[in-house]
């Protein structure tokens, strides 16, 4: 019993070293200084964003909340450029289909699809799915190892040495980032910040953390930093939580109480602190407390995402899943109008999810203020991370 006492003292402790404030002392912060230097600047990319949203045409406008996935490998082909200089993607996502053993290549492949884009709108973030483990896109230098290896280092190690496996997954996450940014990868659609469970492990695998919220949440704001420190933007997911069920084959539901749903999402209102991360993934799952839909068609579940402060990019889990509804196309639409910022879509299905939103607006189904709203916070990331380098060189089509 001391042991487990000693061990859980020892992670609360570096649960606040790391920063991680209860949400409540967070909702109490004081404040901003308007004259710091930090504040300043986010005033500066507030701005920027704002106008570079409304120098948009509705089809580029529209265009900026897709994150697409691209075909081919090594090489852009002619049907990939005509694609995106129609629909000018906010972001592409790389699957690993798409990536060479090469990284030079890979490398290349990125510089000319963003070309693609920039030569008619704004340059599109890069996205891949680098958990670690069984989930990561990119071999080589930016390989890591699964989420839950560390929880089981943990397990065995003392608690005087449990501060190395934090920095270690700071400093793996920042090797990684590292490599990821230098071929051109700014979105890491990673880490997943759900706490394992019997619920969810046999979905999730080795993809947690662990099963102890306090390791999970400072281990992944540890990957966070990581990621940070190397110039890469990071998502959380996926928001609320998942259950037992592959929700790409399956519909998924979770039947909690009030209680029971706020400590499944209390990791998520922990890691909602500052400005990291830059994204929060939703999941399709239903949670019948909240919505008879899918929470990335629920604007009460969106709702409860800005009520814990998130400022940033909600990224709507993919469309082609099972557990998400039909047609695509559609629930993209109602994703957006519950308030995601961001929809992701394939190559085959890009110009479909595009004019879905577009007829929408004219409908009046859609706002274009929302979807103006949504450009900004993409915009704005993209400021951050540098993606967007040179304004007066990335011109926005009109």
């Amino acid at each position: 019993m001391q042991k487990i006492a000693a061990r859980v003292f020892c992670l609360l402790s570096l649960f606040l070293a790391c920063g991680i404030l209860p949400a409540q002392s967070r909702r109490s912060r004081p404040p901003e200084n308007p004259s710091d230097p930090e504040y300043r600047r986010r005033t500066e990319y507030l701005q920027q964003a704002a106008l570079l949203a409304a120098s948009m045409s509705r089809k580029t406008l529209c265009a900026q909340v897709l994150l697409t996935g691209v075909d081919g490998r090594e090489a852009v082909s002619e049907r990939t450029r005509r694609l995106l200089s129609d629909v000018p993607a906010g972001g592409i996502a790389l699957f690993a289909y798409n990536i060479s053993s090469d990284p030079e290549k890979t490398r290349v492949l990125i510089e000319e699809l963003s070309r693609c884009i920039s030569g008619v709108s704004l340059p599109p973030f890069i996205a891949a799915d680098q958990e670690g483990g069984a989930v990561q896109r990119i071999r080589g230098k930016a390989a890591l190892p699964p989420p839950l290896s560390y929880w089981e280092k943990f397990s065995t190690m003392p608690e005087t040495a449990v501060a190395a496996i934090f920095a270690a997954v700071e400093q793996e996450a920042a090797g990684a980032g590292r490599e990821l940014r230098r071929i051109g990868i700014t979105l890491n659609l990673a880490p997943v910040a759900e706490v394992l469970t019997a619920g969810n492990q046999p979905f999730l695998k080795n993809r947690s953390y662990g099963p102890d919220a306090v390791f999970a949440v400072s281990a992944a704001a540890a990957f966070i930093r990581g990621m940070e420190s190397a110039g890469v933007a990071s998502s959380l997911k996926h928001f609320p939580g998942n259950s037992a069920a592959d929700p790409h084959r399956n519909k998924t539901v979770l039947n909690m109480s009030g209680a029971e749903l706020e400590t499944l999402t209390a990791p998520f209102g922990e890691l909602i602190h500052g400005e990291a991360p830059a994204a929060v993934m939703v999941s399709h799952v239903i949670v019948p407390a909240w919505d008879s839909k899918p929470c990335s068609l629920s604007p009460a579940a969106v709702r409860r995402l800005r009520e814990m402060g998130f400022t940033g990019i909600i990224i709507a889990d993919d469309f082609t899943m099972a557990a998400a509804g039909s047609p695509p196309e559609i629930c993209a639409v109602e994703a957006l109008a519950a308030g995601v910022d961001m929809i992701i879509t394939w190559p085959g299905s890009l110009q479909k999810f595009h004019q879905a939103i577009l007829s929408a607006i004219e409908a009046g189904k859609l706002s274009e203020k929302q979807i103006r709203e949504a450009a900004e916070r993409i915009i704005y990331q993209k400021l951050r991370y540098g993606v967007i380098l040179d304004l007066f060189k990335n011109p926005v089509a009109s």
